[in-house]
């Protein structure tokens, strides 16, 4: 007969075993893909360039005013930056021909970026947008 709360010897090895092999497949299942890379530089854009207007009446038009270093393997651009908006592109060395945008604001007589590779404008202000990248 089993007490409650009893839980036979081997469902509970074979529980254990699946919570191990799970928590395994959660460490290792997520890599850095280029297109997370690149959304990860873009976004760290946004937070900079809020924080230079913050302090600033426009915002930055160069990285290096932001200081910001996205690393080797990607290149981040800045197309343009106003008082009132900024765009900016992202591609990645593994990627050619691919890339990610965003914008905030609006720039004058610009509409927003468009991806190199899909030709995808960017819809939503503040969220990069990626060509596909299989």
């Amino acid at each position: 007969m089993r007490r409650a709360g009893h839980i036979p010897g081997f469902v509970l090895a074979l529980s254990l075993a699946a919570n191990a092999a799970l928590a395994q497949n959660a460490n290792t299942a997520w890599q850095a893909t280029p297109a997370s890379v690149l959304k990860s530089a873009l976004r760290s854009m946004v937070a900079a360039q809020d924080s230079y207007r913050a302090t600033h009446a426009t915002f930055a038009g160069s990285l290096e005013t932001l200081r910001l270093n996205a690393g080797s393997d990607v290149r981040v651009q800045i197309l343009a930056a106003t008082e009132s908006g900024w765009r900016a592109k992202a591609t990645h060395r593994a990627r050619p021909g691919r890339s990610c945008v965003v914008f905030v604001g609006k720039v004058t007589a610009a509409e927003a970026p468009r991806t190199d590779g899909d030709g995808e404008m960017a819809g939503e202000e503040r969220v990069p947008l990626c060509d596909r990248m299989e």
